[in-house]
């Protein structure tokens, strides 16, 4: 890329990056996919958008601390978030303890749930929300009935895994959020929930997630940010419909990306993002994710 054509990208890059972080009432959320390779980044980048991304209030006229809401893993990096207050869900009948790799207990706010429902009920306006899975998980009586009548489905299935929690913490917020209320919500290694040519019921679980979620979740205001290693593990009708796609180095570009020939050009601390053919290149700070929070 000549010395122009980088001024350029870099331009555009912070147009794009802005829209990912900065959300308005007239364009509603925003969805986005990482490509990224283990040690790239990828941690270090969302950690950063959860701190920033923000909304504009017409009342107010000015920016304001967007709610996120953050699939927690077992050995996470949440904690390094800068710029919001933080706080857990734990399922009632769970105990759970938050250490540092030196096995310290890391203080946090925890809010006890019993069901998706109550998550979105009690979310933290302004924080950052970790959410965690019941660990003996069973789906919410109303949201099966949903999915079976959707997915035309007779026999209920004899086992939910934990991770589709998550669809229904989404499910109960997208229902019943005030209608001006901006959340992201975001899922690192999303391929566990959105595995490509997954099996039944998994398979109909996610075309579920995929026509009665995604497809208008940006007109009630919600954004959606996932990120995966490796894209071919990923459920690509639904990363169909995902516009902005974020690339760190060595990602593998899809093949309808514009972007596909220019993967070399992606450097250490930086990514490319492109959105409805346009693309553009930026930077962000790396942390050190070696300093984890496990979750026991």
């Amino acid at each position: 890329m000549s010395q122009f054509g980088e001024q350029i990208a870099i331009r555009e890059g912070a147009r794009l990056s802005q829209e990912l972080l900065t959300h308005y009432p007239e364009s509603g959320g925003e969805l986005a996919a990482m490509w990224a390779p283990p040690g790239t980044g990828k941690t270090s980048l969302l950690v950063t958008i959860a701190g920033r991304v923000a909304y504009f209030d017409n009342a107010k006229k000015r920016l304001m601390k967007e709610t996120v809401v953050w699939k927690g893993r077992e050995e996470d990096n949440w904690h390094l978030i800068q710029g919001k207050k933080i706080c857990v869900h734990v399922f009632f009948g769970d105990d759970i303890s938050f250490l540092d790799t030196s096995g310290n207990p890391i203080e946090v706010e925890t809010l006890r749930y019993n069901t998706g429902y109550e998550i979105a009920q009690n979310l933290k306006r302004g924080w950052v929300n970790i959410v965690y899975e019941p660990r003996h998980y069973s789906m919410d009586e109303e949201l099966l009935e949903e999915i079976m009548e959707s997915q035309f489905l007779d026999t209920r299935p004899k086992r939910i895994p934990g991770a589709f929690f998550i669809y229904e913490v989404i499910y109960f917020i997208k229902k019943n959020k005030n209608p001006d209320e901006f959340v992201t919500v975001i899922i690192d290694e999303a391929d566990h929930i959105l595995r490509l040519n997954a099996k039944n019921p998994q398979r109909h679980f996610q075309d579920w997630f995929r026509d009665s979620i995604v497809r208008d979740l940006r007109k009630t205001k919600m954004s959606f940010l996932i990120a995966f290693h490796d894209s071919r593990t990923v459920d690509w009708t639904i990363i169909e419909k995902i516009m902005m796609r974020i690339y760190l180095k060595a990602a593998l570009i899809p093949k309808d990306s514009e972007l596909r020939m220019r993967r070399s050009s992606v450097k250490p601390g930086h990514y490319m993002i492109e959105k409805y053919g346009r693309f553009g290149i930026a930077k962000y700070d790396k942390i050190d994710t070696n300093n984890m929070v496990i979750a026991r």
